[in-house]
């Protein structure tokens, strides 16, 4: 039975210099209708596995097929009828116009020594459009900015017309918006059952677009599978050489990754954050970006607090909207305080919902590591509903005076300098 898909079997592939193995039996696969992110660090070997799956490179052990045909027993013109390449150079220092780059994608089915017609033309002038650059047409290519240049060069690779693509950094140089634009194309493409392999550095981006992600690290597959599955906090920081934080999209739900700034408090001291309303995004955004490690305090389902704990990895307890606070999750917060170098609490309104937060910093108070945050602070004023809530409220106040976010942040300072010194 004949098996659909660019497939490389136990690949190795290893340069004569040094005897230097830059692929380790790797196994991958593109089927029709994939959209597949590779991913890896620099010298992950990302570049390499795409010239063999070409048939640019002859892989040193291991098989390449396409649609269950061994690659090199292809031509060139059968493999550029079938996989179309966008590389991370360009066409050279030649003054083509960006018409006529795109017009080179034609040749795989004119052949050799013949011209592009009316018909390619045409076709070309098409994918331009269709890319955004149809304006460009009779622009110097060499002329166009980077960003330019590879969506003339992603035309190119659209008027080729080929069932497998494989596209080697193509959002190296472009905007946000040109990215977006891009990838959608490719997701679309997919759509139309073409096979599409895209090697890109920005994870965020490989986990929105991607049906699949292929990690790479020093020639060795070392994790494919769904974004969910692959983007582990772990494996990003121990592949990658850097502490970030694996969260949720809330607008998409797909996987976000977002790189945590190393400080000399990043171990050896807590905060607790207590929230609600929310009273603790910009705080809790900017202890984020400090690399301070935080604990939430409890807070109902769908508020934005929660949200953002949620998003950035942050450990905090959660109760359904609208309903009390349990004696169990008020032990579990209580641990969560009882391990807090400081707890600060956020200008919020308080109920009966939600006392159970203002009992947690009456507590943090009793250990001396409790402060209060004034109410300009927060995206509410803070108000009061039953009069034993005012009262606990004000004794606490009273021995803890509010700050404003400025004197809170230098009072972190202190105290982190404290203990770390």
């Amino acid at each position: 039975m004949k098996t659909r898909g660019l497939i490389a079997e136990e690949v190795h592939y290893t340069i004569a210099e040094g005897n230097k193995s830059l692929l380790r039996s790797v196994h991958v696969q593109i089927q029709p209708g994939e959209l597949i992110g590779l991913i890896g660090p620099n010298g992950a070997g990302k570049s390499t596995l795409m010239k063999i799956l070409l048939g640019f490179l002859q892989p040193t052990d291991g098989v390449v097929s396409l649609d269950s045909h061994p690659l090199v027993k292809l031509s060139a013109k059968q493999r550029a009828q079938s996989i179309a390449y966008m590389g991370q150079q360009g066409p050279g220092a030649f003054p083509f116009t960006a018409v006529e780059i795109v017009e080179m994608g034609t040749y795989p089915v004119l052949g050799t020594g013949k011209q592009p017609g009316k018909t390619e033309r045409a076709a070309a002038m098409d994918a331009l459009n269709y890319v955004g650059m149809g304006d460009f047409a009779q622009r110097n290519f060499l002329t166009l900015s980077g960003g330019e240049k590879q969506l003339v060069l992603f035309a190119r690779v659209l008027v080729q017309n080929t069932p497998y693509i494989l596209l080697d950094e193509p959002t190296a140089n472009l905007d946000l918006g040109h990215e977006t634009q891009l990838l959608q194309m490719s997701r679309e493409l997919c759509k139309e059952g073409k096979g599409i392999m895209i090697a890109m550095h920005n994870l965020n981006s490989a986990a929105e677009f991607c049906d699949r992600l292929i990690l790479l690290d020093r020639g060795e597959l070392v994790a494919q599978g769904t974004p969910r599955e692959v983007l582990t906090q772990k494996r990003v920081e121990q592949y990658y050489h850097t502490h970030a934080r694996v969260g949720i999209n809330e607008s998409t739900g797909s996987i976000t990754v977002t790189p945590v700034p190393q400080i000399q408090t990043q171990q050896g001291f807590k905060v607790h954050i207590i929230g609600g309303a929310g009273s603790s995004v910009t705080l809790t955004r900017l202890f984020h970006l400090q690399g301070i490690p935080m604990t939430g305090g409890v807070a109902h389902e769908l508020d934005s607090d929660a949200k953002l704990w949620k998003a950035l990895g942050i450990p905090y307890l959660e109760v359904p909207a609208f309903s009390e606070i349990t004696e169990d999750v008020y032990g579990k917060a209580k641990n969560f305080v009882d391990e807090a170098d400081l707890v600060i609490l956020c200008s919020f309104p308080f109920g009966r919902g939600n006392v159970g937060n203002l009992e947690l910093a009456s507590y943090a108070a009793l250990g001396n590591k409790l402060i209060i945050l004034s109410t300009h602070t927060g995206t509410c004023e803070r108000g009061f509903y039953l009069p034993h809530i005012d009262n606990l409220y004000r004794k606490i106040e009273q021995e803890n005076p509010p700050l404003d976010l400025e004197q809170a942040l230098e009072q972190v300072r202190n105290k982190i300098s404290v203990k770390l010194n």
